[in-house]
């Protein structure tokens, strides 16, 4: 197998990581507040039924998911996320920096919730947005859905403008 011409790889790019995003922060308080709404109209509606230890369950239960939400926000990183062709490198203030593979868990066009899975073990979870730097979005998606190149030592890439893979 030969390595693909330069012109059908995905560009080197480095773009910004918001950390707390107010859009995520938002969707997620929705999320949450739409669940309490759904509990109270349950304790209103018929739970006159349910035992007092099931409503308080629940109760806890919505807590602690809106407790793993938050901290989940809050523990988003700030930095620079870059792909070289080979590798993603996530440079976190202060002084942070993994390198590893990253997989898209969600795609909504305009952001993206990704995980990067660093070469010590570690897993950090990213969300981006087009409107931090809307002229490297493009770049940022092309090289989130490409395979890293494969180097053939020796071999010399297609130069011809009319030749495609094959």
């Amino acid at each position: 197998m030969t390595a693909l011409p330069s012109r059908y790889r995905a560009p080197a790019v480095q773009y910004p990581t918001s950390g707390r995003s107010v859009w995520l922060g938002a969707a997620l308080a929705l999320g949450s507040t739409a669940g309490f709404a759904v509990l109270l109209a349950w304790c209103w509606l018929g739970t006159s039924a349910q035992p007092a230890w099931m409503v308080g369950a629940a109760f806890v239960l919505w807590l602690v998911a809106s407790g793993v939400a938050w901290r989940f926000w809050s523990g988003l990183p700030a930095g620079t996320l870059a792909w070289d062709g080979q590798v993603w490198t996530l440079q976190c203030v202060p002084q942070t920096m993994l390198r590893g593979a990253l997989t898209v868990d969600l795609d909504l066009q305009r952001r993206m919730a990704v995980r990067l899975a660093a070469t010590d073990g570690s897993t950090r979870w990213l969300w981006l947005e087009q409107n931090l730097e809307p002229l490297r979005w493009g770049d940022l998606r092309r090289a989130v859905y490409s395979r890293p190149g494969h180097s053939v030592a020796g071999a010399p890439e297609q130069a011809s403008e009319g030749a495609g893979p094959v």
